[in-house]
């Protein structure tokens, strides 16, 4: 082989895959038809879920300096305020780390993770195009065309299509696309603009035909701004400022002044998803794999997740540490996550932009008053997890397992909650500051009962029965005195979580059931002939900074 994986595609699906994969030391190429990263703003927001991603990468707080935070959106009727609602935050700061809505656009998405591949010494292969993909018993044979014109045959364990809606990939696997594409026509432009509205909310002006949506953007007075456009310019290929200021002049019922235009485009938006996100030893990721709607500015996010969800997987088999049978856990996963996703940006995007004139005019006196509900505590609540992802959970996936039962605390396949140290040489420190990487985490709750008799016994059991295999894992334990932590974990006795490099959780059980977990871990990883071949963590609270190798 050539290369063990193949990446078709450095847009941010792409490049997080490349970063995953970077950080786990395996052997990779990424490509791109492109002359480089995109200059256009695109896809805009990113989400707690990505936030929380990124983080493990140690990419998170530059994404957050250099974006604009949003907490809040404000529902406009021809201009005139309808109501408010936050439907980003997390107002105690328990649920994550990131409470909130981060305008960070594709182009600073992008040079971020190129910046963060740079690191390892990888980087994008650019003006490379994708020709020819077949696939052989033990990999894949690509060809594809240099920025010279030439061509070269790569040979590659795995390839991942990351190359967005109209993919190569797809094309050579022969995988439908099947949705639709809605029937109005809308404006992206990126704008310095000037209101009196403010910076620090999204705000959505419904008309009677359509809606305005204004996402303000890092830097003075930089805005987004989309659109339904109106029936006098549907034929119209292109626009101009002045026709972006005529549009919101006549119709948003705003008093607003567009000093300039950075990006304008006209587009037709699509709802599409393939049926398969692997053949063999190809996968889809991303926009390759499903588009939808903007609505809640999932498409990125959801792209990211994908690559993330398959590069730990991809990345541990590659490098012998799991066995194949992981990789069979990405569609069960994924496909499931999208299809929701398609599904609720489609009915959200259906609400905000619906031109029957009938409907219109329903729709005005209906969205203030769903927006009033949604800003109860109780709703609220349940939105800000949706909005931003952190609803996401794997229980029916082949690769996860419980044992015994669970009435409370997360069970096996869901995110690992977030939560801080209250007592112990960790407190005011958060248990995901003890997960900010790409190993496998196993967190050994004592128990609010107290320790049991054979605690210390079962330990060193757990650590072990770990150095039995290739992977590394790091054991980090929880004091019973973190009281917090032991009830957001459902831990009222000892309790083992193994939780995967992407936050969810692998393995419950009882901490004295070595027998569960080991059962579990031979389904998955690859075991090593001798005891000293891996590297197990062991963290006890009393030690904080030092560790020990097994």
């Amino acid at each position: 082989m050539d290369t063990e994986i193949l990446v078709a595609g450095a847009g941010p699906t792409g490049l997080t895959m490349a970063n995953v994969l970077a950080r786990q030391g395996v052997s990779f190429r990424i490509i791109d038809s492109k002359m480089g990263p995109t200059d256009e703003s695109r896809a805009l927001m990113m989400h707690a879920k990505s936030l929380e991603l990124l983080a493990r990468l140690g990419l998170a707080e530059q994404a957050v300096e250099d974006g604009q935070k949003l907490e809040a959106v404000k529902v406009l009727i021809k201009g005139r305020s309808a109501g408010e609602v936050s439907f980003f935050g997390d107002r105690d700061g328990g649920f994550t780390p990131y409470p909130f809505a981060l305008v960070y656009e594709q182009n600073a998405s992008e040079r971020l993770l190129i910046e963060g591949l740079g690191c390892s010494g990888a980087g994008v292969e650019w003006n490379t195009e994708l020709r020819e993909l077949t696939q052989t018993e033990r990999g894949a044979r690509a060809v594809i065309r240099r920025p010279d014109g030439g061509e070269e045959v790569v040979a590659a364990r795995w390839v991942v299509g990351a190359d967005g809606a109209s993919s190569r990939v797809r094309h050579a696997l022969g995988l439908g696309f099947e949705g639709d594409t809605y029937e109005q026509t809308f404006f992206l432009a990126d704008v310095e603009m000037e209101w009196g509205l403010g910076r620090d909310k999204v705000q959505l002006d419904f008309i009677g035909e359509g809606f305005y949506g204004f996402f303000p953007m890092h830097g003075g007075r930089r805005f987004r701004i989309i659109g339904s456009l109106p029936p006098d310019l549907t034929g119209q290929e292109n626009l101009s400022v002045d026709d972006v200021r005529r549009i919101l002049d006549d119709n948003s019922g705003l008093d607003l002044e567009i000093l300039g235009a950075r990006w304008i485009s006209v587009y037709r938006l699509h709802r599409r998803m393939t049926e398969r996100f692997r053949v063999g030893r190809v996968f889809l990721v991303g926009d390759a794999a499903h588009v939808h709607s903007p609505a809640g500015g999932q498409g990125m996010n959801t792209g990211i997740g994908d690559a993330y969800n398959l590069g730990w997987k991809l990345a541990m088999v590659a490098g012998g540490e799991a066995l194949p049978d992981l990789l069979d856990s990405y569609e069960p996963e994924r496909i499931p996550f999208a299809r929701a996703i398609l599904n609720g940006s489609d009915r959200g995007f259906s609400l905000q932009a619906a031109t029957n004139s009938l409907w219109g005019r329903l729709r005005l006196l209906l969205i203030p008053a769903l927006f009033r509900v949604l800003s109860l505590p109780g709703p609220r609540r349940i939105v800000f997890p949706l909005v931003s992802q952190l609803w996401t959970r794997y229980r029916d996936s082949p690769a996860i397992e419980q044992s015994g039962p669970a009435k409370h605390g997360p069970r096996a396949g869901d995110r690992a909650p977030y939560g801080s140290f209250e007592a112990g040489p960790r407190r005011g420190t958060s248990i995901f500051d003890l997960m900010n990487d790409t190993d496998h985490h196993l967190l050994l709750f004592e128990g609010t009962q107290g320790r049991t008799a054979d605690l210390e016994a079962t330990e060193d059991g757990i650590v072990g029965l770990l150095d039995l295999y290739a992977a590394t894992f790091a054991v980090d334990l929880v004091a019973a005195e973190n009281r917090n932590l032991h009830k957001r974990y459902g831990a009222k006795t000892a309790t083992l979580y193994l939780v995967r490099p992407d936050g969810h959780v692998a393995y419950r059980g009882p901490a004295t059931d070595r027998t569960g977990l080991g059962a579990y871990l031979d389904r998955f990883f690859e075991r090593v002939p001798a005891p000293d071949s891996t590297a197990v963590t062991l963290r006890p609270p009393e030690s904080v900074g030092k560790e020990t190798d097994y």
